[in-house]
């Protein structure tokens, strides 16, 4: 039956390429909508939750905003007036705040679009430096390719040292090693005696031209230096407990009332996350209303070119029920072939969907997707538009008269 089916298809190339194109549209947009959003979707859940799940950050900040963090079903952090975190104020946090094995870093942000330098080679104005404590690369989770990280030793007495990342190392040290070497990041002088691991991209932008200096550096060479604190709990299980506690330092440290609002904010990555990906989620279900809508009007255009179809092929049919075919036959033949059709459309939907997807997927940084539950979504999608769309002209098919079928011009 299924070759019959093709055979009959082949015969009429023309018209069912002209029917496969309209259902493999809908299916296009179905699939690649969807693959884009799996793929963002997987992005988000490994780059964005990059305080990892066991940490958090307390930062200040100009401007009015209100910031609220659900926790077990209880408001656990709220933004009042921004105020930046001063340097005797970390050092009162850090002498204050008291969590067993919670570990506390701090950050500074010097450089942002800054070119480094080394000979006669230099970057794109891409590089970003940012001063931190050494217990910042083991909160952040940064792993080393090579060389070693700055000891507190070294932060205490404001060593112009640095740990550069993948893309700043390829760019100038193609061919040699840069541990020891002297760069030059917006007229100063480091010293490089790590390179951090590849990293990845984020919405486009590459992780590894972030690199790191010891905070005293920063904080030296900063003119508005803004002291940012990153926390990371002994579990998960503990970091609303620690949540809770770093809170109430920084609240005591500041001498707030309790009537008076947060005027710092508490930031954890995975509740970042968790919010854009349930933002992803909703246009994901909107995609899939959209693309059943395209596909019901696909249908109905399947549905209205078999009718023609029939039409077209009324002496074939006479001919086949004078020859012995059942009307049951004459059903399952065309039945078969409208499901050839859409199954046909679908998978070349599917394949082209695929391929939008995961263009979609290199340019954000992701990596290759294959969303086999969408895949097979639109695989029964297709099938079933194929019998929807088939059935009441099979049906007619079926019920033609031989002796009138045989008349008919």
């Amino acid at each position: 039956m299924i070759r019959e089916a093709l055979k009959a298809l082949w015969e009429y190339r023309l018209r069912a390429i002209l029917t496969l194109s309209i259902l493999a549209f809908g299916i296009t947009a179905l699939v690649g909508i969807l693959t884009s959003m799996e793929a963002l979707r997987s992005f988000i859940a490994h780059n964005l939750s990059g305080l990892g799940s066991q940490a958090f950050s307390l930062s200040g900040g100009g401007g009015r905003f209100r910031i609220v963090v659900r926790v077990n079903r209880r408001n656990l952090i709220s933004g009042g007036e921004g105020v930046p975190i001063r340097l005797w104020e970390a050092d009162l946090f850090e002498r204050r705040f008291r969590y067993p094995e919670a570990q506390v870093a701090r950050h500074i942000p010097l450089t942002f679009g800054g070119r480094a330098r080394y000979k006669g080679r230099k970057t794109p104005p891409q590089v970003s430096i940012s001063g931190v404590t050494p217990s910042y690369f083991y909160i952040q989770e940064l792993r080393l390719a090579k060389g070693r990280y700055f000891t507190s030793a070294e932060v205490q007495r404001q060593a112009s040292l640095i740990v550069i990342g993948a893309d700043v190392a390829a760019q100038l040290f193609p061919d040699e090693s840069p541990l020891d070497k002297w760069i030059q990041v917006q007229g100063r002088l480091y010293r490089v005696i790590g390179v951090l691991n590849r990293r990845g991209s984020l919405f486009g932008f590459s992780l590894d031209w972030e690199c790191f200096v010891p905070w005293s550096v920063a904080f030296r060479e900063s003119k508005s230096p803004a002291v940012s604190l990153y926390i990371k709990a002994p579990s998960v299980e503990a970091v609303p407990q620690v949540v809770q506690v770093a809170r109430t330092t920084l609240r005591q440290v500041r001498r707030l009332r309790p009537s008076e609002e947060d005027n710092f904010s508490i930031t954890r990555g995975e509740v970042i996350a968790d919010f854009v990906l349930e933002q992803i989620r909703t246009v994901t279900l909107a995609t899939i209303g959209i693309s059943l809508i395209t596909l019901f009007g696909a249908g109905l255009s399947l549905t209205n070119i078999l009718l023609v179809v029939v039409k077209e092929r009324t002496q074939e049919i006479g001919l086949r029920m004078a020859l012995g075919a059942t009307r049951r036959a004459i059903q399952w033949q065309f039945l078969a072939e409208s499901v050839v059709v859409a199954v046909l459309g679908g998978g070349g939907g599917i394949l082209l969907g695929l391929v939008i997807g995961n263009a979609v997927a290199l340019l954000i940084g992701a990596k290759f997707i294959m969303p086999w539950k969408w895949v097979l979504l639109a695989v029964g999608i297709s099938g079933s538009v194929g019998i929807l769309a088939g059935y009441q002209p099979a049906r007619e098919a079926a019920q033609l008269n031989p002796v009138d079928a045989l008349r008919y011009e």
